[in-house]
Order: structure tokens, then sequence, then C-alpha cells
């Protein structure tokens, strides 16, 4: 199977979001309005406090938020999908997959919560250790933390990548199994890591100019993002 050719995949994007960029935008507004909207409410109805039944009510409040926010997500990949199939596409649509087979999401959107979580515990152990080397004293640089958060940091990527294609399999197909869900976007990904991961790159400079925008232009920077990504997803799945 050939690599799919970057430049080609964005430019067909960029084609196929003329007179559709400013509802996507809105669309990607709303998503981004009612994730905002979930995570406060789950952190006003977690009791405050620094004990350990605070702390597990808080994340049993996050992990569901997150689930509720992967179906909403995977509506959003099946709206994506039907751009790039040129297929009609609703905003409601974005609610499509809360009736259509969502346990393999949910399932997902768990397995993500705890691996992000973990990375990030690993993260702030090395923060600890670097501001005890740098501020307190403590002699001889921290090699071994530091290469151990490196090699968490390169393991979360490599997952994440051989993953990406998750929610757009079950989009194509929402009636497939967690597993085989998994295994598919796996298999897809066999070979074409490091394209995806050139691709991501090469939107760093729009994501630093949303940045500058103070959030702005993520609106319309996530459209072209996600176009892209559904054309990758397609021209990997049938390459002919």
């Amino acid at each position: 199977m050939g690599k799919p050719d970057r430049k080609e995949i964005k430019c067909y994007a960029r084609c196929v979001l003329k007179n559709r960029h400013a509802v996507l935008a809105g669309i990607t507004l709303l998503l981004t309005v009612l994730n905002l909207a979930l995570s406060s409410l789950s952190m006003m109805a977690a009791p405050s406090g620094n004990g350990i039944l605070s702390a597990l009510i808080y994340l049993g409040f996050s992990l569901l938020v997150n689930i509720i926010y992967y179906i909403l997500l995977a509506g959003l990949y099946r709206i994506y999908l039907d751009i790039c199939e040129n297929r009609a596409f609703r905003w409601t649509d974005l609610f499509s997959m809360f009736t259509e087979h969502p346990e393999p999401v949910a399932i997902y959107s768990v397995l993500q919560f705890i691996v992000t979580y973990v990375f990030m515990q690993v993260g702030l152990w090395w923060l600890d250790v670097m501001i005890e080397w740098l501020f307190y004293g403590q002699s001889g640089f921290p090699l071994l933390a530091t290469v151990t958060v490196l090699l968490a940091a390169v393991l979360f990527v490599c997952l994440e990548i051989s993953f990406s294609m998750t929610l757009f399999v079950h989009a194509d197909d929402p009636y497939l199994s967690f597993k085989e869900m998994m295994q598919q976007s796996w298999s897809l990904m066999d070979g074409m890591r490091l394209s995806y991961l050139f691709m991501q790159l090469s939107f760093i400079g729009m994501y630093l100019l949303g940045i500058l925008s103070f959030g702005i232009g993520f609106l319309f920077v996530e459209p072209y993002v996600y176009t892209t990504k559904g054309y990758f997803f397609k021209k990997i799945i049938s390459p002919a």
C-alpha cells in the first residue's frame, strides 16, 4: 500500500471546505461549549476537600464527562467522514452516536482517560524531580527520571498515532466491536505512522496562529485538521 501524499490530501481538504468552513466552525464551537459546560458541571458536582473520597468522586465525574465528550466527538468524526465521502450532513449529526452503538466509543474513551492520566502523572513526577534539582540543591542531573519521561512520551505518541483512526473506523461502521475497532485502526496505521505524524506536525504553524488569536483561530484550524484526517483515513482504507 502506497503512502498517502500529504500535500494532495491537504489540497483536497481545502477544496472540500469551501463554503462549508463557517458551518463546521460553528459545529466545532458547539462541541467546545458543550465540553466546557460538562466539565464545569462535573467540577461543581464534585465535593471540595483533599480526601481520597473527594478525589475518587472527582475522577468519576471527569470520566463520565470524558465518555460523553468522546461520543460527541465520534459524531463529529461522522460529519467529517460524510464530507470526505461527499454525503450530506446536518449539525445534529454531532449527537448521532448516542443512538448508534456508542458502547465501543465509551470503552475507548475510558482507555484514553486512563492512558492520559498515567502519562500526566509521570510528567508531574518528572516536574517535581526537576524542581527539586533546580531549586533545592539536589546533586546530580536526574537522568533516570528524564529518560523515563522521554520513553513514556514516545510510547504515548506511538499509541495515539496507532489508534488515531479509531473514531473514523467507528463512524464508517458503528456496529464493530471495541476490539475490532481498535484492531482495524492499528492495522490501517501499519506503515503509515510516520506519514501521519508528519502530517500532524505540518499544522503546528496554524496552531500557533490559533494561540496568538486567543483561541478564535482554532475554530477555523480544527475543521481543516479534521477534514485532512478524514481524507487520510479515506486514502488508507481504500487506496485505489
